[in-house]
């Protein structure tokens, strides 16, 4: 390694904190005193003992496992979706083989800390009795993952969903999220670490720890490759050092049909083993939708599911398939329209039969070897880079710590093969991931507008604050690099960052500009409280936000667009970063 990427390192180096390895037995003891639960499909047959054996018997068999996600705006109403979910597959045939529970980001938090945490669009679910009344609802297998194993509130909600029959607790990636108002992080790591320990209790029944990649760090990278060597080190603390089942799901920013399935069948190739299939889903893109004349979408996930549904038949990998919704751009999809979507994907599976003799599938085979080659010499990289940096790598607490405070960004720049122990930062990729060149390209088409209208260097002194309310990189990448081109001094906050800590950090730098990127429904409820503390502050600042500017209202039980009630409140919300560079050259 090169000395200023090794001191960077050392500087990550936690000072102290619990040892890992006692922190893992307390959640081995602890897993001992739970009650492992079951699924709603595993309640209601004799065949399968626990839903991963079902899912290597489709492998086997050649069929596809398919996956929902589900998250509407109330309990009551995620529990009737789950039974109309269940009365449709019964009406069609259609056989639905999980149900993922996306509930409200509140969850993440222990209850002092909700009551003064922006609202999502999804719903709430706290207690024994709301994971088991959708886990009861019907016979499908309900997983839930997100908000549970890594974070503040992680260990007891790994122990509900274990309770209540959860397959799949996730998810892993999440570890480096920030939560509003929570900043422990090294009483979080241990929990998550005691979590870990809780699910490898249950190995022999099977519960698995999930992650989605594209919310965790191989969301920032610019190489497929990468996603694998990332892959291998999340294995490597969740399996080698924490000894836990560890399953993936990744895929929606991944738009490519080869790059998509290169990745599944190198996952398998470089993780799999018979006893533990490493895949769980394969999720459906959304770069490629259009947010407008929306049914058209339709001409781009039905052949993208096609092409998945040959792959996983040539290769039985257990690759099983989550389909997106041709809304899911613009707004958390309908019921009936997941229903739509879900009937497409199966009914193409109808036909994959005879598409097979006609594939060529030896072009995937070379990107997955290339992509297992690269990704293996990233994986090792990080741990020799780690070493060398004097990291424990056999202490999964301190091996999160450090991975929590680290940029992903330079990760990938530090251990790809292409820049590892050089100077240089320039990345070249083996296979581009679709949703970083697509960022580099539309940041360049402003950029271009912007030159047409002599905007470069009208921003020339002005300094603005730049971050995200959740846990998206990319409007972040986008706002701050074309603000960078126009002349503007840009202080990047990252991601996650509470309504304060933007006004703390704009202090700090004495500018009033900010920008905040959203994406996750919180906009209104975010909006809402940064302009309370700038009133309660005394001072004047000049916000925009961007993204997805949407929220649940209240009596309503899908999301809204709420620029206009920003606007309203006095933030800058037009989502156009061309005009926002026009407003602050005129100050």
């Amino acid at each position: 390694m090169n000395q200023a990427d090794l001191e960077y390192l050392k500087s990550l180096k936690p000072q102290s904190h619990p040892d890992g390895r006692d922190m893992l037995q307390e959640g081995l003891e602890l897993g001992k005193n739970v009650k492992s639960g079951k699924g709603g499909f595993i309640r209601s047959q004799s065949k399968y003992k626990n839903h991963a054996e079902m899912k290597r018997d489709l492998a086997r068999q050649g069929k596809i496992y398919w996956n929902i996600l589900l998250g509407l705006a109330t309990l009551d109403e995620q529990v009737e979706a789950e039974k109309q979910l269940y009365e449709f597959s019964q009406r069609t045939g259609l056989q639905i083989h999980s149900i993922q529970s996306i509930p409200s980001g509140l969850v993440a938090l222990p209850p002092e800390y909700r009551e003064n945490a922006p609202a999502t669009t999804s719903y709430e679910m706290y207690t024994p009795e709301d994971y088991e009344v959708q886990q009861a609802a019907c016979p499908i297998d309900v997983s839930f993952n997100d908000y549970h194993l890594s974070t503040p509130n992680g260990l007891a909600n790994t122990i509900l969903a274990i309770e209540h029959g959860s397959p799949t607790i996730g998810e892993f990636c999440q570890f480096n999220w920030g939560f509003y108002g929570y900043d422990n992080d090294v009483e979080r790591m241990c929990n998550m670490v005691r979590a870990l320990g809780v699910v490898a209790s249950k190995r022999d029944e099977y519960f698995e720890v999930k992650t989605y990649l594209d919310d965790g760090y191989a969301g920032y990278f610019l190489d497929c490759a990468s996603y694998i060597g990332y892959a291998m080190l999340e294995h490597y603390i969740c399996t080698t050092l924490c000894g836990a089942r560890y399953v993936i799901g990744f895929g929606g920013l991944l738009s490519e049909n080869d790059t998509r399935c290169a990745v599944a069948m190198a996952l398998d190739k470089v993780l799999s083993t018979e006893d533990q299939p490493v895949l769980r889903y394969l999720n459906g893109s959304t770069n490629l939708q259009w947010d407008h004349d929306i049914h058209g979408n339709y001409g781009v996930s039905v052949p993208e599911m096609l092409f998945e549904i040959l792959v996983e038949k040539k290769y039985h990998m257990g690759l099983g398939i989550n389909p997106v919704s041709i809304t899911e751009k613009i707004k958390v999809p309908t019921l009936q329209e997941l229903e739509d979507i879900f009937a497409a994907g199966k009914r193409a599976e109808e036909k994959a039969d005879e598409w097979l003799p006609y594939f060529n599938f030896e072009p995937l085979e070379k990107m997955r070897d290339k992509m297992a080659e690269e990704g293996a010499k990233l994986f090792h990289n990080s741990l020799e880079g780690f070493k060398q940096a004097g990291i424990d790598i056999e202490d999964p607490v301190e091996m999160l710590l450090v991975l929590m405070a680290m940029n992903p960004i330079r990760f990938e720049q530090m251990f790809h093969s292409t820049t590892y122990g050089t100077d240089n930062t320039d990345i070249k990729p083996f296979y581009t991931t679709v949703l970083g060149r697509q960022t580099m390209q539309m940041k360049q088409e402003i950029i271009d507008k912007l030159d047409q209208q002599k905007m470069r260097g009208s921003l020339n002194g002005k300094k603005v604050v730049v971050g995200s309310g959740d846990a998206h990189t990319y409007g972040l990448v986008l706002v701050e690099g074309v603000l960078k081109e126009m002349g503007a001094e840009t202080v990047n906050a990252g991601v996650d960052m509470d309504p304060i800590d933007m006004l703390d950090l704009a202090d700090e730098e004495d500018t009033p500009f900010i920008g905040i990127s959203c994406h996750n429904g919180q906009a209104l409820d975010y909006g809402r409280q940064i302009m309370q503390l700038a009133e309660e502050r005394g001072k004047t600042y000049w916000i925009f936000m961007g993204g997805k500017l949407n929220a649940i209202l209240p009596g309503d039980s899908e999301p809204t667009e709420i620029a206009h009630l920003l606007e309203e409140i006095g933030i800058h919300a037009e989502n156009d970063i061309a005009q926002t560079v026009a407003q602050i050259a005129a100050l």
